[in-house]
């Protein structure tokens, strides 16, 4: 993992090249997947958030509207009603879906695959994750099998519906 440090400056020192950088140098690491942090040189706190948010800004001050104004005003929201970790929590999972269905490297292509009425091809009969096999934990596999179950339910109806259909 590569370190760097904020100087009170506002100068960036990449410790692992030994040379001050550039915010479009973080994006350069970021787009070559490489991992890093960057450590306020004063207090070693941790500001990698605020930095990359900076980078958000800037661009938006640039004329590039990265973020829909809407948005913005429902992260303010959010916290203005102390429910940030909520809302946070459930980006963390679009991420995470976004992720692993390659949305960021490959584009929406694969969400036009997804079958909503066949959640088997994403998660085993277990719980697991078929990309890494890693079982998952109980409180998502209990909850996985329950959507399963209203899936099939739902499957059921829709069949016994198009019967009666076809019946009349």
């Amino acid at each position: 993992m590569i370190e760097i440090k904020k100087y009170s400056n506002r100068r960036l020192y990449n410790t692992d090249t030994s040379s001050y950088i550039t915010q479009e140098d973080i994006v350069e690491l970021i787009k070559k997947g490489m991992k890093f942090k960057i450590y306020d040189a004063d207090t070693k706190k941790d500001i990698t958030s605020n930095i990359l948010t900076q980078i958000v800004l800037d661009r938006e001050n640039s004329g590039t509207n990265m973020i829909p104004e809407e948005f913005l005003k429902q992260i303010i929201l959010f916290s203005e009603r102390q429910q940030a970790a909520d809302m946070f929590g459930f980006l963390n999972n679009v991420h995470n879906f976004a992720q692993s269905n390659n949305l960021f490297t490959q584009g929406f292509q694969n969400m036009l695959k997804l079958n909503p009425f066949d959640l088997q091809s994403y998660f085993n009969m277990n719980g697991a994750n078929n990309k890494t096999k890693e079982p998952a934990p109980k409180d998502k596999q209990n909850n996985v099998e329950e959507l399963l179950s209203q899936v099939e339910k739902l499957k059921t109806e829709i069949d016994q519906i198009k019967k009666k259909e076809k019946a009349s």
